[in-house]
C-alpha cells in the first residue's frame, strides 16, 4: 500500500510538473499589483507564478488557523477519554485478584467435599473397565 500511495503521488506531482513546464511563458507574464489602504498605495510588479503561489500559501494557512480551534477540541476530549479509560483500567486491575482469589477458593473446596473420587474410592480404571488385568 505504501508503494501504491508513493507511486500515486508521484504521478500526481509529475502531472503538476508538466502543467508548470508547458505553461512557463504565460507564469512568467509581469503584474502590477497594487493595494490602496486610503492613507497609503503600496504597488510593486509580480510575476503570475509568484502570485498564484502566494495566493494558495494564503489560501492555505487560512484553512489552517481555522482549523485550530477543532484540532485543540479533539486534543481535549482524547486527553480526557484516555484519563477515564486509565481509572477503568485500574478499577479493573484492582478487581481481577479478587476474582483469582475466589477461583482459588472456589476450586480448594471441592477436593474436601468428603467424597473420595478416582481409583481409591473404588472405581474401575479404564484398563479394569476393558476387563483387562495386570
Amino acid at each position: 500500500m505504501k508503494k501504491f500511495k508513493l507511486l500515486l503521488w508521484l504521478i500526481v506531482l509529475g502531472l503538476i510538473a508538466l502543467v508548470v513546464y508547458q505553461n512557463l511563458e504565460f507564469l512568467k507574464i509581469q503584474h502590477t499589483l497594487t493595494v490602496n489602504l486610503g492613507v497609503k498605495q503600496f504597488s510593486t510588479d509580480l510575476n503570475l507564478g509568484v502570485m498564484l503561489l502566494g495566493l494558495f500559501i494564503a489560501g492555505f494557512l487560512i484553512a489552517y488557523f481555522f482549523s485550530l480551534t477543532h484540532r485543540f477540541k479533539s486534543r481535549k476530549t482524547i486527553r480526557k477519554l484516555n484519563e477515564e479509560l486509565n481509572i477503568e483500567r485500574k478499577k479493573a486491575a484492582e478487581m481481577q485478584p479478587r476474582k483469582e482469589g475466589d477461583s482459588r477458593q472456589s476450586s480448594a473446596a471441592a477436593p474436601e467435599s468428603g467424597k473420595p473420587s478416582g481409583p481409591a474410592a473404588g472405581q474401575a480404571t479404564p484398563s479394569e473397565q476393558k476387563g483387562d488385568t495386570a
